[in-house]
């Protein structure tokens, strides 16, 4: 009977968190693709996910996709356009369909270690309704997000179970699913310090290292495959600053940022940028300062603050791989924390059960102590649904950078083309026209600006932009080619 009711509770666990989730992120489901600034790109100009052909096939296995090995989830989108084409609806239903499963996997990873089941419910709906994880759910592309999480959470349970049971074949499990994770995206780079992490914790036995190797062996193939296409499109970038000091401070910036949302996530955007003159601001110092006495005093503390020390070192290694170690182009993302977050949400979660249990806590206020946690969740759903109109389409999106970044010619140009793609040229000519009071517009803004014009047969306005374009960028063939097409018609 006892076991017939865990069972029961377990399933109505499970319901809860994927129904939360459904109906938290529902509104995605209307998004169109953002291939301007968000890799949508992966779907829309991909000729190899077109038919699942044998030639198709081994183009998704052995080539780099905008700069990804990510040959399971170009696989994923392959079967995908097999069933709905191009239609945004069914590549955003899917993703919306991940979520949800990725939010049970954590219930379920969680259920074993956690101090209760409400603990483990209570963390794996914070997980996945915050708001971080919108910009994950939301663009189309990150499916290899999406994929690369579900199969890392497969990996925790399959050697969970083996780790608790001896069995073998869940090892060989984990080592799949790892696998299958490394090749949705790279990020699952991360998982074999998290298997020693969970080793430490909650086996307290000697670390094994040789059952690891495996993890490594694939953990570093992945990485390679990453950096070998970063270099294959010329996409490997000095330190952020020009320097390894400067480098380090911006880098502490963003991580100290990152932890601000996860705590306070009311200013969170699309796209963020930094300025050049901001290097050097106090804060970045505070970051490093920060960080730095963090994460040496919890691991100094590591038995009186267990969990902290889980969840602190589940965040680290979990956003390394996509914290700038290596610079990205991108330095900060809210794509990023997706699996880093359960770091947060378990953190709190533990918190709440905590304060409940508290020897100073009266009876009648441990119910309402523990809904706590669940109020919490309920108030970043709501917040959640209500940030999903931000994402769906490039003109709200790049409105919504350009509203933060007023001062950026790089948002106010994107944003230009976003109005180009919708057709609304009179918006298009505006925001490009912004962008070029600036001092240091980005090139191609000449570029979209004459194409505008030369769709209108303004040919002089468009040769003059083709001008400057190209003294900026003289070897771009595009430019070349339209400005040969004026030719005859124009002054060129």
């Amino acid at each position: 009977m006892r076991r017939g009711h865990a069972w029961g509770v377990g399933i109505l666990c499970v319901a809860l968190v994927a129904a939360t989730v459904v109906l938290t992120f529902s509104p995605t489901l209307d998004n169109t693709f953002l291939p301007l600034g968000f890799d949508d790109g992966l779907i829309l100009e991909t000729p190899a996910i077109r038919a699942l052909t044998w030639e198709n096939l081994r183009s998704v296995a052995t080539e780099f996709n905008r700069v990804n090995y990510i040959p399971v989830t170009m696989l994923s989108f392959a079967a995908q356009y097999a069933v709905s084409g191009l239609q945004p609806f069914g590549y955003h239903l899917v993703n919306l369909l991940l979520h949800a499963s990725a939010a049970v996997l954590v219930f379920v990873f969680l259920v074993p270690i956690a101090p209760s089941r409400w603990v483990a419910l209570t963390a794996a709906l914070i997980w996945a309704v915050h708001p971080v994880q919108m910009a994950t759910v939301a663009v189309a592309a990150e499916r290899k997000t999406l994929l690369s999480g579900v199969f890392c959470l497969l990996t925790l349970i399959a050697y969970q179970q083996w780790r608790s049971t001896g069995v073998r074949r869940y090892y060989v499990a984990a080592l799949v699913a790892f696998c299958l994770g490394a090749l949705s995206k790279a990020m699952a780079v991360s998982m074999p310090p998290i298997l020693l992490l969970y080793d430490y914790v909650f086996l307290g036995r000697p670390l094994r290292w040789m059952e690891k190797l495996p993890f490594c062996a694939i953990a570093v193939a992945a990485s390679c495959a990453a950096l070998l296409g970063h270099a294959h499109e010329a996409a490997l970038i000095p330190p952020h600053g020009g320097t390894l000091l400067t480098h380090v401070l911006i880098v502490s910036r963003a991580n100290l940022e990152y932890v601000t949302a996860l705590f306070l996530p009311l200013n969170l955007i699309p796209v963020y940028y930094y300025r050049h003159t901001m290097v050097f601001d106090p804060v970045n110092f505070l970051g490093v300062a920060l960080i730095a006495f963090v994460c040496i005093y919890v691991t100094v503390c590591r038995r009186r603050l267990p969990w902290s020390f889980f969840c602190l070192w589940w965040f680290v290694l979990m956003l390394l791989p996509e914290s700038n170690v290596v610079p990205l182009a991108q330095l900060r993302a809210d794509r990023y924390l997706y699996l880093p977050s359960l770091g947060f949400a378990l953190w709190v979660a533990i918190g709440v059960y905590r304060l409940e249990r508290s020897t100073a806590l009266r009876d009648r206020w441990r119910v309402p102590v523990r809904g706590m946690g669940f109020a919490v969740a309920a108030l970043l759903a709501v917040m959640s649904f209500n940030s999903a109109g931000v994402w769906h389409d490039e003109v709200s999106v790049w409105t919504r950078v350009v509203e933060r970044y007023p001062w950026s010619p790089l948002a106010r140009s994107l944003l230009g083309r976003a109005y180009m793609s919708q057709s609304d040229d009179i918006n298009a000519e505006r925001l490009l026209r912004q962008a070029l009071q600036f001092e240091r517009p980005p090139a191609d803004t000449y570029l979209y600006l004459a194409k505008l014009y030369a769709a209108h047969g303004l040919t002089q306005p468009a040769t003059t932009n083709l001008h400057h374009y190209l003294e900026l960028a003289p070897n771009d063939p595009e430019g070349r080619e339209l400005l040969a097409a004026l030719a005859p018609t124009g002054d060129s």
